[in-house]
């Protein structure tokens, strides 16, 4: 279980996220809401990628601070942005991926079993350079997913995609939320709701469960 207390977060003078206590328990967390809401920098907190400014999180009851590394090894972070590698392969990149999150033996078969998943086996071995920006958001979403995290953080991640490719992505983060906790921001809800994921609305610096 990830549990907020008491977390805000200010960017100089500007207040994005005030006072937010909330537990996410295992399953799909849908995080809706404006632009500009604080979505992204909630899942940046929850990833160990930013600080909040005050409160704290905790991951099956011990704070982040005690346990970072080790935390980092059983979470996945899919951001909006990412300055991908262009001169490398996309099997090349989710190996490098795969080593720095230590998954070890198999890791190439896990990275051409989401490959395949993602509809890219194709071009696996082709340079990211070459890619088209859907293409790049399900090798984000691939990397995010290696070595099976406990913990995920999905920042849109059927962003740039066509409505069939849409609804595999959204097929393949359900079955990871199964046993995992999932925190994803999406305009696009519908391709969650029947998979029993929960609400999550975040507006005006504060967090409601719908």
């Amino acid at each position: 279980m990830l549990e907020l207390k008491n977390v805000s977060k200010s960017y100089k003078k500007r207040l994005v996220l005030n006072d937010i206590s909330h537990s996410f328990d295992d399953g799909l967390h849908l995080l809706v809401g404006p632009s500009g809401a604080g979505k992204s920098t909630l899942l940046r907190i929850c990833a160990t990628v930013e600080k909040p400014t005050s409160g704290s999180a905790t991951w099956q009851g011990v704070p982040y601070k005690k346990i970072k590394r080790q935390l980092r090894s059983e979470l996945g972070y899919a951001p909006q942005i990412v300055d991908l590698p262009l001169n490398v392969s996309g099997m090349e990149f989710l190996l490098h991926i795969a080593a720095l999150k230590g998954v070890g033996r198999g890791a190439k078969d896990q990275a051409a079993e989401l490959l395949h998943q993602l509809g890219l086996s194709l071009d696996a071995d082709q340079r990211i350079v070459g890619w088209s920006g859907g293409m790049r958001r399900r090798l984000i979403l691939a990397q995010a997913l290696l070595g099976a995290p406990k913990l995920l953080a999905l920042d849109e991640p059927t962003a740039e995609l066509d409505s069939e490719t849409a609804a595999r992505v959204a097929a393949l983060i359900s079955h990871a939320a199964q046993s995992a906790t999932v925190l994803l921001t999406t305009h696009l809800a519908e391709h969650f709701q029947s998979e029993g994921a929960r609400t999550v609305r975040v507006a005006d610096g504060g967090l409601t469960a719908i």
